[in-house]
């Protein structure tokens, strides 16, 4: 058996340990965020473009986030391949659930009572989701098989790959020029902006910041996904139940 000594010397190596090392200069960096803004202008111009001839829109919505998620993983794999990385590089590294668990489930609170705030303000003077955010047309009016593919979609996917590109990738490359809270704060905005919903941008901000914290805590992807599909999943149930 592992000693109480021992377990807290392996604790304290993993806390105190860098992320993992980092190759990315900034032609890598700028290539990433520049792929990342083509793949959303060419989806969004290829979903335009067949709105027009097939007005399937909740179709077409289901389509655009799925292949945007699929083409980001192509981003990461391209990545991957190119700079001949591990998995381990972009930070899957294990970790001990239980070991993470109430921290992952604080720090949820916490993103919960903020989000929970800034919603009631922007209520209390007459600010509410636009009918036409795409948030709000996917998770809402919601059958058991679009709650399915919601689920699928904002539980599972969307925390695996942006995790790995956005606290994995940006952040792991941008800390590297601008230090661990600068560069927080930087990958916390490209990730909420490129959410292109003005009206949660700053819950969405808060989000990205305690997943950042939690993977510079446990120089692990694993609690920080972990976070991001408990907020992903609960919000989606949610909205499905009023939508019912």
């Amino acid at each position: 058996m592992v000693s109480m000594e021992e377990k807290a010397d392996s604790n304290l190596a993993r806390t105190e340990s860098p992320l993992p090392k980092r190759n990315l200069d900034w032609v890598d960096l700028a290539t990433i965020l520049g792929g990342i803004v083509f793949i959303y202008i060419l989806l969004a111009y290829g979903t335009f473009k067949m709105m027009e001839w097939w007005p399937n829109e909740r179709i077409l919505m289901y389509l655009n986030a799925f292949t945007t998620q699929l083409s980001f993983l192509f981003l990461i794999w391209t990545l991957k391949k190119l700079r001949q990385w591990k998995w381990a590089d972009f930070g899957w590294q294990a970790v001990s659930l239980r070991e993470i668990l109430l921290k992952v489930l604080a720090l949820y609170a916490i993103t919960w009572v903020i989000n929970i705030s800034y919603a009631l303000i922007l209520f209390k003077y007459g600010l509410t989701p636009p009918s036409t955010d795409v948030y709000t047309k996917l998770l809402g009016q919601a059958t058991w098989y679009t709650l399915i593919l919601n689920l699928l979609l904002a539980g599972v996917l969307a925390p695996l790959v942006e995790e790995t590109l956005f606290r994995g990738v940006i952040f792991g490359g941008l800390q590297a020029y601008f230090g661990k809270w600068t560069a927080a704060v930087i990958s916390a905005t490209i990730f909420s902006g490129l959410h292109l919903q003005a009206y949660g941008f700053f819950p969405r901000f808060i989000l990205g910041i305690a997943l950042v914290y939690l993977y510079d805590k446990y120089k692990s992807l694993y609690p920080s996904v972990a976070l991001h599909a408990l907020n992903n999943i609960v919000a989606t149930l949610i909205a499905a139940g009023l939508s019912i």
